[in-house]
């Protein structure tokens, strides 16, 4: 019985299979065999590509797209080149190939997401807003554009526009601590006080915690709270009998509260001292 020679197809569906179990030596070098059999199987270029860039190996990808694109031009292969060059920081020849797979494929918005981060990257703040914004009239849940987008007004000091932004994140997802501190800051800067304080208990419950008020908790000299004698209680009230212009009682009021276990109160004790000590 004569011996089975397999197809170049049947070699390919077999490195396609060994990729996707996670085999990525194996299906690398089946990849690297069909090439070398056949100079003109494009998708062999295309795979290899892919694997490559997820071995992080940018070099290797980029001379496999790059003979793909000489056999045959599509939106994906451009992108795919443009977001080497966007990790390489080669921000022009990103953008170039980007507007290229635009222009081959309009709807697909991952080419204008990736253009914003390149002329965010550029300082071309325009045009990073416009392209933010025509991925989110497609996909108005976006949330690399929603943030990218709340951080450029945020930068520009349109806070209205940046919170809107954010509450908008905030509604896919309600424990990104990371936007609730901005948006808390965003309150803080527009004089919203009380708002930015319920921000920061928010942020205290959610899973990943928040360290920003431990840290600043720990900056603050604790001396005058070794005084054995008293009872917390007995501290904070007489804390509170001293004007609440003194900076120095409401950050005294806050730590009693925090070493209390009164979050909330050391909180509100906080804000009320960052606003003494900034007007």
């Amino acid at each position: 019985m004569d011996d089975y020679t397999m197809t170049l197809n049947e070699k390919f569906n077999m490195a396609l299979s060994m990729e996707r179990q996670g085999q990525f030596a194996n299906a690398l070098s089946a990849y690297t065999e069909i090439i070398s059999e056949d100079r003109n199987f494009r998708q062999a270029y295309l795979n290899l590509g892919s694997l490559y860039a997820r071995m992080k190996k940018y070099e290797n990808a980029m001379k496999c797209y790059s003979v793909a694109e000489e056999l045959g031009t599509d939106y994906l292969t451009s992108f795919n080149i443009g977001t080497i060059h966007y990790t390489r920081g080669e921000y022009k020849n990103a953008i170039f190939n980007l507007e290229k797979s635009r222009s081959l494929n309009p709807g697909f918005i991952l080419s204008n997401l990736v253009m914003g981060l390149c002329y965010s990257r550029m300082n071309n703040i325009k045009a990073a807003e416009a392209n933010f914004i025509h991925v989110l009239n497609s996909s108005p849940n976006n949330r690399i554009a929603l943030t990218a987008l709340a951080i450029i007004y945020y930068n520009l000091k349109k806070y209205d526009d940046a919170v809107t932004l954010l509450n908008r994140i905030l509604c896919i997802n309600s424990e990104n601590h990371i936007i609730r501190r901005l948006k808390s800051d965003i309150l803080f800067k527009t004089g919203h006080i009380s708002e930015s304080a319920k921000e920061l208990k928010t942020l205290k419950s959610c899973k990943d915690g928040y360290r920003v008020f431990d840290e600043f908790i720990k900056s603050v000299s604790v001396e005058i709270y070794t005084d054995r004698y008293g009872t917390m209680d007995e501290k904070i009230n007489s804390l509170k009998e001293k004007p609440e212009t003194d900076s120095t009682s409401l950050i005294s009021l806050s730590l009693c509260h925090l070493l209390k276990g009164d979050t909330d109160s050391a909180i509100d004790y906080l804000f009320k001292a960052r606003k003494k000590i900034l007007n």
